[in-house]
């Protein structure tokens, strides 16, 4: 129901982005220029919630809330949507940084990226019951049947966003593992089973 709650948020906000009356595009989207210069970091995190489209907005809510409800069930709130948000602003940040100083970046991918990269590697941490192999292969298997483009190249995605939200991922996840290690490990059931 929470992950159900966050991503009617996130489509009430993209909603709001297009709505002309409210103004919104003054203030949501983000650019270099923006960010940077006139010091509107408030951006970073308001241009999650800016879709082009609504394909772009629905394909972005779907991945949202499928995810988000692993995550919530097994982490809480504090994890998804919280952390996943936050993360999402730093991600903003360290793309805006490469990008040309007025192309606005929008979309919530660099999140998604976000939660599929935290997701994947506390499985394989916490997940020991089968060989690190098969933790890879089924962890790579679902990386690329979740996050694998479905079209040719396109000019108009960050894919930066992508890869950084990906990377920023597996490295909380790991800081978050290494926090809770014990309470892991302590969770774990083992059986001997003899002859």
């Amino acid at each position: 129901m929470r992950s159900l709650a966050a991503t009617l948020g996130l489509v009430f906000l993209a909603l709001v982005s297009w709505d002309q009356s409210l103004g919104a595009s003054a203030w949501m989207s983000a650019s270099a220029t923006q960010v940077f210069v006139d010091h509107q970091w408030w951006r970073l995190w308001t241009t999650l919630f800016v879709h082009g489209d609504f394909r772009h907005l629905l394909s972005n809510a779907f991945m949202f809330y499928i995810v988000g409800v692993f995550l919530i069930g097994y982490f809480g709130t504090w994890v998804f949507p919280v952390l996943a948000i936050f993360s999402g602003g730093l991600v903003n940040l360290l793309v805006l940084r490469k990008m040309p100083a007025l192309t606005q970046l929008i979309g919530m991918s660099g999140v998604v990226f976000w939660m599929g990269g935290f997701w994947l590697t506390l499985y394989l941490l916490i997940d020991r019951r089968r060989s690190v192999s098969q933790r890879l292969l089924r962890a790579g298997g679902a990386a690329l049947g979740l996050y694998m483009p479905a079209e040719a190249f396109d000019p108009g995605v960050s894919y930066f966003s992508h890869l950084w939200g990906f990377v920023i991922g597996i490295a909380f996840a790991l800081i978050y593992f290494a926090f809770n290690r014990q309470r892991f490990l302590s969770a774990e059931v083992s059986e001997e089973i003899s002859d």
